[in-house]
C-alpha cells in the first residue's frame, strides 16, 4: 500500500513540477517505488523483469539529466530537445525503443502490467507533451503503428500480445497529442480504462496463452467477453475503444492530414484481423457444444458493470449526446 502512494505521489510531484530537475526527480522516486512491486511474485521471471526495468529506466533517465544539463548550458540549440524526446520515448516503450517492453510484461503478474501500461506513462506522457514537436514525433507514430500491429501477429503470450497493443495505443495518443490536450487525454483515459479492464479480466480466469482460448476447461462466455474487450481495444465500431480513435482520426482529417489518417486505420484494422482470427477459430472449434458457465467474475456487481460499459459504453454516449 505504501508503495502505491509513493507511486502515485511521484507522478504528481513529476508532473507538477516547474523545472526538468524536478521532473526528473519524480521520475527516480517512482521507479525506486515500482521495483520492488515487480519483485513480489518471487520467482526467476519477476526478478529478470525487474532487473531489465530498472536498466532501461536508469539509462533514459541519465539521458534525460544529461538533455538537461546540455540545454542549461546552452550549448547547442535543437539537440537538447531531441535528446530529451528520445529518453522520453524509451520511458514509454515506444518505437524504436520498444524491444524491452514485450519481454518485461512477460515476467510480470496482470497487476503489474496494470501499472505498467497505464500509471507508468502518465507522467511521462505530460512531460512530453509539454515539447511536442510534430516533425519529430512523427517518426516513432509511424514506427509505433507497425510494430504495434504487426509485432502482435505471431505472439502465443497474452502479456506480449497486449504490450504489442500499449505500442500501438501509445502512437494513437501522441498522434492525439500534436493536435490537442483534450484529444491525448480523453484517449489515454478511454485506453487506460480498456486495457485495466481486459488485464483485471485475464487474471480473474487465469488467462495467459492464446492457446486457453481453445480449451473446453474455460467458459465460453469468459472467452467471448475477453474477445470483446479485445475488439473494443482495437477501436471495432459500435464498442468503446471506437469512439476516442474516430475522435483521432477526426481531428487527422479536419488538419488535413489524411496519409497519417489511414496509415492509422489501417494498422487498426490489422490489429482487429488477428483478434477476428482467434475468433474464427474458437468458433470452428466451439461449435459442436457451448458451455455458458457462470462467469466467474460476475460474482462481483462492480466487474458486470465496467465490462458492460466498456462494451456499450459507445452507444449510451452517443445516445445521451442526442439530448444535447
Amino acid at each position: 500500500m505504501l508503495l502505491l502512494l509513493i507511486l502515485i505521489f511521484s507522478t504528481l510531484m513529476s508532473m507538477s513540477s516547474n523545472n526538468w530537475f524536478g521532473s526528473w526527480m519524480g521520475l527516480e522516486i517512482n521507479l525506486v517505488a515500482f521495483i520492488p512491486l515487480i519483485h513480489t511474485s518471487l520467482n526467476y521471471f519477476s526478478s529478470e523483469s525487474s532487473m531489465k526495468y530498472f536498466v532501461i529506466q536508469s539509462m533514459s533517465s541519465s539521458i534525460l539529466l544529461l538533455s538537461v544539463i546540455i540545454y542549461s548550458l546552452k550549448l547547442f540549440n535543437s539537440m537538447p530537445i531531441l535528446i530529451l524526446m528520445c529518453s522520453l520515448l524509451m520511458k514509454l516503450g515506444v518505437a524504436p525503443f520498444h524491444m524491452w517492453l514485450p519481454g518485461i510484461m512477460e515476467g510480470m503478474n496482470w497487476f503489474n502490467c496494470i501499472i505498467l501500461s497505464t500509471w507508468q506513462k502518465v507522467a511521462v506522457l505530460m512531460l512530453l507533451s509539454y515539447l511536442m514537436n510534430n516533425f519529430l514525433v512523427m517518426l516513432p507514430v509511424m514506427m509505433s503503428l507497425l510494430v504495434g500491429s504487426i509485432g502482435g501477429i505471431n505472439q502465443s503470450s497474452m502479456k506480449k500480445l497486449m504490450a504489442y497493443s500499449s505500442i500501438n495505443n501509445m502512437a494513437w495518443v501522441m498522434m492525439g497529442m500534436s493536435v490537442s490536450t483534450f484529444v491525448w487525454m480523453n484517449y489515454f483515459f478511454y485506453y487506460s480504462f480498456m486495457i485495466s479492464t481486459l488485464m483485471m479480466m485475464m487474471h480473474k480466469i487465469g488467462f495467459n496463452y492464446l492457446n486457453q482460448f481453445f480449451l473446453n476447461s474455460y467458459s465460453s462466455l469468459n472467452k467471448y467477453f475477453i474477445l470483446l474487450m479485445m475488439f473494443s481495444l482495437g477501436g471495432l465500431p459500435p464498442l468503446l475503444g471506437f469512439m476516442p480513435k474516430w475522435m483521432v482520426i477526426q481531428s487527422m482529417v479536419f488538419s488535413s492530414n489524411y496519409l497519417i489518417g489511414l496509415i492509422m486505420v489501417m494498422t487498426s484494422l490489422l490489429t482487429l484481423f488477428y483478434y477476428m482470427r482467434i475468433l474464427v477459430k474458437m468458433i470452428l472449434i466451439n461449435s459442436v457444444e457451448m458451455k455458458w458457465m457462470k462467469l466467474m467474475f460476475f460474482d462481483s456487481k462492480l466487474y458486470f458493470f465496467i465490462c458492460f460499459t466498456n462494451m456499450f459504453g459507445f452507444m449510451m454516449i452517443m445516445f445521451i449526446k442526442t439530448f444535447y
